[in-house]
């Protein structure tokens, strides 16, 4: 019967029911994409592994049919950073950095998405100037660390004579080491993230609570007419907790529906110099089905809650 009176009564009802799915249902998109922040700093740092470019330990030389000479040529731009790679490969099996298919010739370069936008503005002009190669293709997803990352891969030549500098190295593959991409998160980093997560999450419980009780007077009055016409107060505050589910499963579908959303819109937000891709924003399945079960209880527990300080006794 709480189901029902969640969505009858009218059109009064239906925008109070839908007043209710659109507060709980931004509420659960902030808690979506709270939980999907630890998977997508986890993705950008796994790039990051994927496309290492100098050598780690003392290996033994590599040989010379599948080695590639790396040059580090990064620069900056406004203070922005650019990653610049230069790459000869030094025979047919040299290894391609994660994210192009083939070498840039001498003279060209891969750019990313992000450069790319940055080298046809009007404002780039120095910036041309210092990375003056022809673009010959893109560097793809698998290749970047997130959406607005300005990097390029350039043709190398003749880098074999400089190949002692530090600022070269010859190395026979792009993924990290075992030691390299293994370290352990620091302990004191994971107890500020869980605060900032608990911060961030107090204000979203109050905002899915406040949607809860949209129309509130309006319903304990329906409440008490209930107990007027027979209905004990247990059968009361089951009604009164259908029907904040039913708000709450409608809050819970808008809230899917608005993450969705946020996630595509997140590929073109840049936050602090971070930026990710959509698909970095997967929330983890355990807090996913964690969010689909304490919404709902949440929901119940403040409608119970708010009747405790109402009178519905006849």
């Amino acid at each position: 019967m709480g189901l029902k009176f969640a969505f009858t009564g009218g059109r009064e009802g239906w925008i109070r029911a839908l007043l209710t799915g659109v507060g709980v249902g931004l509420g659960v998109a902030l808690l979506l994409l709270t939980a999907a922040i630890p998977n997508a700093m986890q993705a950008r740092e796994d790039r990051e592994y994927a496309r290492m470019d100098f050598a780690i330990g003392d290996a033994e030389p590599a040989k010379p049919d599948n080695t590639v000479l790396v040059a580090h040529v990064d620069t900056e731009f406004r203070d922005l950073e650019v990653r610049g790679r230069q790459l000869e490969p030094e025979g047919p099996r040299a290894p391609l950095p994660p994210g192009i298919k083939k070498f840039p010739a001498p003279g060209e370069m891969f750019v990313s998405p992000a450069l790319k936008e940055l080298l046809d503005s009007k404002d780039a002009g120095l910036l041309r100037e210092r990375i003056p190669y022809r673009i010959t293709g893109s560097i793809g997803e698998s290749g970047l660390i997130g959406s607005g990352e300005l990097a390029y891969y350039t043709g190398g030549q003749g880098l074999v004579e400089f190949v002692d500098d530090s600022a070269i190295s010859r190395i026979d593959t792009f993924l990290a080491t075992k030691e390299a991409s293994e370290q352990e998160t620091d302990p004191v980093l994971l107890l500020l993230v869980l605060l900032v997560f608990v911060v961030l999450l107090m204000p979203v419980g109050v905002f899915i609570a406040a949607g809860v009780r949209v129309g509130g007077e309006r319903r304990d009055r329906r409440l008490a007419a209930l107990r007027l016409v027979g209905a004990d107060s247990r059968m009361t505050r089951r009604i009164a907790a259908g029907e904040a589910l039913g708000g709450a499963f409608l809050g819970l579908a808008f809230g899917i529906g608005f993450f969705l959303i946020g996630r595509q819109i997140s590929g073109t937000v840049e936050l602090f110099g971070i930026s990710v891709f959509p698909s970095y924003l997967d929330p983890a399945p355990a807090l996913a089905v964690l969010i689909a079960v304490a919404v709902p209880a949440a929901a119940v527990a403040v409608t119970l809650l708010a009747l405790r300080g109402v009178v519905i006794e006849p």
